[in-house]
């Protein structure tokens, strides 16, 4: 099995392999990988005889269809390309597996098995003769991370606080943020920066009133700010559930706990609370935690814990935008 980073090396080198089998829950790294071959194997002059898109919703294709197309031979080039989309509803999947066992020399097929994995009897012909591809989903914690190298990826710079706001007014929507990416390249030259300010303007995420922002007005111990702040989150509650405010305020405040609680204040142990952080970011977390009392963070844990039920309609019929004013009413009080 290989890693994306590993394939995409090989690809740019045009070491095209005879099979490729892509699966898994995350469809934009399977769409990069298979939007990248289509557009580099065959030159666009041949590929009207010679590169061959199928789809498996299609009821007239299913994994014979398939395996005849991979068997053609090439016209007036040395190879073909046959690329099944949506392969998760082929019939017959099972076939595939003899056809992975011995491969036509001259073709290159790509299989896009979106939004679920086959089973080892299935893959494995392809991870012999091929290459397998595992396409997970990033986990929430790693998405500022992946943001910032796919800024990267587009020649922008990006901090962690910009790409936060990114990660969370979009989500775990990798196509989205990169599509955010590819419209910013018609307003930014190369090697911008993607500030706050570029967000809000090119993006329409505001830089003064989202969750982050009301982490640090929470950390602060300003009501003012806090309270304005929650406001402004109401009045778009669809895009600001409570569930998504208590994900990223719960841990916020754990380490903070954590601090308390630490047996030092080495800075093994203050890596192990805050992660590998830059050390002014280190600091002002430890101002954050120094403004509350280990009292006052356990009953603050507790709350996040009530409010996050009661969202879940659990004990409460509240609306949402009443719960999350409690909510912050709560912290800061």
């Amino acid at each position: 099995m290989t890693t994306y980073e590993e394939l995409f090396q090989k690809l740019r080198k045009k070491d095209f392999a005879s099979l490729y089998l892509l699966m898994g829950e995350e469809p934009f790294f399977i769409d990069q990988i298979s939007d990248f071959i289509e557009a580099n194997v065959i030159e666009e002059s041949d590929r009207d005889f010679n590169q061959l898109l199928l789809y498996a919703n299609d009821k007239e294709v299913d994994a014979a269809h398939v395996i005849a197309a991979a068997r053609e031979y090439p016209f007036g080039v040395p190879r073909r390309l046959v690329v099944v989309k949506e392969a998760k509803n082929l019939k017959n999947i099972d076939l595939l597996k003899e056809y992975a066992e011995k491969p036509s020399p001259t073709t290159i097929l790509v299989i896009c098995h979106k939004y679920g994995k086959l089973k080892a009897p299935q893959y494995k012909p392809f991870e012999k003769n091929g290459i397998l591809f595992i396409s997970d989903k990033v986990k929430d914690n790693k998405l500022p991370a992946w943001v910032q190298n796919q800024a990267k990826s587009h020649h922008f710079s990006i901090s962690s606080n910009a790409a936060s706001i990114i990660t969370e007014h979009i989500g775990n929507d990798l196509s989205r943020i990169n599509n955010e990416f590819e419209k910013l390249k018609l307003f930014l030259t190369p090697q911008s920066e993607i500030t706050p300010d570029v967000i809000e303007k090119h993006i329409g995420i505001s830089k003064e009133y989202n969750v982050f922002e009301l982490q640090n007005a929470l950390g602060e111990r300003n009501v003012n700010r806090s309270n304005k702040i929650a406001l402004n989150l109401v009045l778009n509650i669809k895009e600001n559930p409570i569930v998504k405010i208590t994900a990223v305020l719960y841990p916020f405040f754990f380490k903070m706990l954590a601090y308390h609680l630490a047996p030092d204040q080495t800075k093994e142990t203050l890596t192990k609370i805050y992660g590998n952080i830059h050390p002014y970011v280190q600091q002002i977390n430890i101002s954050y935690a120094n403004r509350y009392s280990l009292a006052e963070l356990r009953r603050i844990i507790s709350t996040l814990r009530e409010y996050d039920m009661k969202a879940k309609g659990v004990n409460s019929s509240a609306s949402e935008e009443a719960l999350l004013l409690e909510l912050i009413y709560k912290i800061i009080a």
